[in-house]
């Protein structure tokens, strides 16, 4: 089973996939924003080449039409199936039904509160508080059902044996990851933004610069010095772009209550988080080309 099998949309030629392809002419003639491609069969290497911002646009039109319109849903449905199936690997040894949880949650997502942005990773999060909320597993499961989450059961023997189980112990750095990492797969910073944090950081332990000044002490002018000397612009330059990239990363995580996600991941994982240099190093290697490119762009600007 898989989450493709639950969903009907494991096969091209099924009768889900076939509706929703003779309804993409339709929708296609109705909005010719839609119309990226001929056929429905080429949307996804369409989704691999296409800018963010084009992909969410897209993405965002077929949410609001999937209200109404259920082959838009199974369209929606099809196209995050990667990450849907990614996380239902992620939760596996949650329950032996995830993947029928993940494809349920996906659907449901699919059909309500359409996105107007961002509209892969918010669909993909609600599947995820979703499902988590169903097990009663960390901050989603306790917001499901507050009162069960305040009832004792004396009868239970490891409650007997400890009132509370012990708190994984998070660093600084895996916090840090964790929502650099978020911030980079859901677009609010790019690959360079977060390479450019990285080797504040770095900086700042070597020369040990104070957390409580210069936003966590990677705008100090020693740190930022030198980082400078590595980056193809000046220290003003780097200074202001530090700034915007921190609000954009505090704005992100107020608004994908990225503190609640990553309370879920504690609960449901043994091991923190991946720290900041070990995320960019697996995702650098995967997007090589387009961080080149990014730099490449960087240095002509700053020339």
């Amino acid at each position: 089973m898989s989450v493709a099998t639950c969903l009907g949309l494991d096969y091209p030629g099924g009768p889900p996939l076939l509706a929703a392809a003779a309804a993409w002419q339709r929708w296609c003639h109705q909005d010719p924003a839609l119309a990226v491609v001929d056929d429905l069969v080429d949307l996804p290497a369409w989704t691999r080449r296409a800018e963010i911002a084009e992909k969410d646009g897209l993405l965002s039109r077929l949410h609001l039409i999937a209200q109404l319109d259920a082959e838009a849903a199974v369209v929606v449905s099809w196209l995050l199936l990667p990450g849907a199936s990614r996380l239902a690997c992620q939760l596996a040894d949650l329950s032996s039904e995830i993947d029928a949880l993940v494809a349920g949650a996906l659907w449901i997502s699919a059909r309500t509160r359409p996105a107007s942005r961002c509209v892969a990773s918010t669909i993909l999060r609600e599947v995820r508080q979703s499902v988590l909320s169903e097990l009663g597993i960390g901050e989603s499961g306790r917001r499901a059902d507050p009162v069960w989450t305040r009832t004792t059961t004396y009868d239970d023997p490891d409650h007997l044996r400890s009132k509370e189980d012990p708190q994984m112990i998070v660093s600084a750095e895996s916090e840090s990851g964790f929502l650099v990492q978020a911030a980079v797969l859901d677009g609010a910073i790019t690959s360079s933004d977060a390479n450019l944090l990285l080797s504040l950081s770095q900086a700042a332990k070597e020369l040990g610069s104070p957390a409580r000044r210069g936003r966590a002490g990677l705008m100090a002018p020693a740190v930022i010095d030198a980082v400078t000397s590595q980056w193809p612009t000046s220290a003003r330059s780097v200074r202001r772009r530090v700034g915007e990239i921190i609000e954009r990363l505090g704005k992100f995580a107020r608004d994908r209550q990225v503190g609640d996600d990553l309370s879920d991941f504690l609960a449901t994982h043994e091991l923190p988080p991946v720290e900041m240099a070990e995320f960019l190093e697996l995702y650098l290697w995967d997007h090589i080309d387009e961080y080149l490119d990014e730099f490449h762009r960087e240095f002509d600007e700053s020339a």
